[in-house]
């Protein structure tokens, strides 16, 4: 069977198999992925790359990005800065920044979305495009 596409390529995200033992195991693994995707916090602390000042880029890999659902950003970056989301799947997802400096977050040349400093929004990727779901708040 496929797996569960707003879980990305996660290990327990498999679904059970009719031949499966022990099948409440993996429910029980897969309620508490789907619990982190929609209710977990990820701190993600952003600061200027090593020898290049002018850089704070991030990008989040699927496990990050599919298994929480805001994302805090923090950190002291010098500069405005991206945040690169997996290329699949479909998600909404909240942002906090404090960081300090605006962050954008994009899934490659899609449509992107940028967060000013001191703001939250709700945001949906498709995997090409990131867009707003309500206004800053």
């Amino acid at each position: 069977m496929a797996n569960l596409d707003n879980l990305g390529d996660h290990v327990d995200g498999a679904l059970i198999v009719q031949s499966q033992s022990q099948k409440e195991v993996t429910s029980n693994a897969l309620d508490n992925l789907l619990s982190s995707a929609t209710q977990a916090v990820l701190p993600v602390g952003i600061a200027d790359a090593a020898g290049s000042p002018s850089v704070a880029d991030r990008s989040l890999s699927d496990d990050e990005f599919f298994g929480h659902f805001l994302f805090s950003l923090s950190g002291s970056p010098t500069v405005a800065f991206d945040v690169s989301l997996p290329a699949t799947g479909n998600h909404a997802f909240a942002v906090l920044n404090q960081s300090g400096q605006s962050a954008t977050f994009k899934v490659g040349a899609g449509a992107s979305v940028t967060i000013a400093n001191a703001t939250a929004r709700l945001l949906h990727s498709d995997g090409t495009d990131v867009r707003a779901l309500a206004p800053a708040t």
